[in-house]
């Protein structure tokens, strides 16, 4: 009698560069629709690295309340999030103390905009100290197009703050070096173009001007 392998998990997309996205497979995933589940998210899968303790997450996320109702809260959050999440308890691990987000997209597969996008400028930077013009070009090219917009521009929790920030400082430097990597190129309508992305997204910057 043989035994019928289990149906794969389709691969959940996230997005948190702009406007927030999941996606499973090519299906739109809905029900993590409010800043705050967004917020939990998002820091569950920006620390995949190690467990986060419901503690911690508890005061991240409820900063002014008492202990008591700030764990409440956020039982009802993860309780939530696992109802949205397709095949959640393969992409979400945890136990009375503990969350941590699956550290593997081997494990549970899953794609991470932000992740792709600081993966192509570890590319550039490499293909640089290679002396490699055309694949910096072809990764900072990626890397300017995976930049959507800001981290998750409709959350506010403080947390978010610094990251949003490090990723745009980030961005601004990616697209200063296409533009340079672009004019080496002789490029200089694509230079220009990126020159005028990089005043919407930074005006006072008189070098670009």
């Amino acid at each position: 009698m043989s035994i019928s392998p289990l149906p794969a998990i389709p691969m959940l997309h996230i997005y948190l560069l702009g406007e927030f996205g999941l996606l499973s497979g090519d299906t739109p995933v809905t029900g993590i629709d409010q800043p705050r589940l967004q917020s939990l998210l998002a820091h569950l899968v920006l620390h995949r690295d190690r467990p986060l303790s419901r503690s911690h997450l508890a005061y991240l996320l409820w900063t002014e309340s008492t202990d008591a109702l700030a764990h409440s809260n956020l039982r009802t959050l993860v309780h939530r999030l696992r109802q949205a999440l397709p095949h959640a308890d393969a992409l979400l691990h945890g136990d009375r103390h503990n969350l941590q987000w699956s550290p593997s997209p081997q494990d549970a597969p899953w794609t991470l905009d932000v992740l792709d996008f600081e993966q192509a400028l570890a590319e550039a930077k490499q293909a640089e100290h290679s002396g490699d013009l055309a694949g910096e070009r072809r990764a900072l090219e990626r890397a300017a197009t995976l930049y959507r917009g800001d981290l998750l521009p409709s959350c506010y929790d403080e947390w978010i703050l610094p990251e949003r920030d490090r990723l745009r400082q980030e961005f601004l430097g990616g697209l200063q070096r296409l533009i340079d990597v672009l004019e080496q190129a002789r490029d200089y309508q694509g230079a220009i173009r990126a020159a005028q992305r990089l005043l919407r997204h930074d005006p006072l910057h008189e070098a670009t001007y």
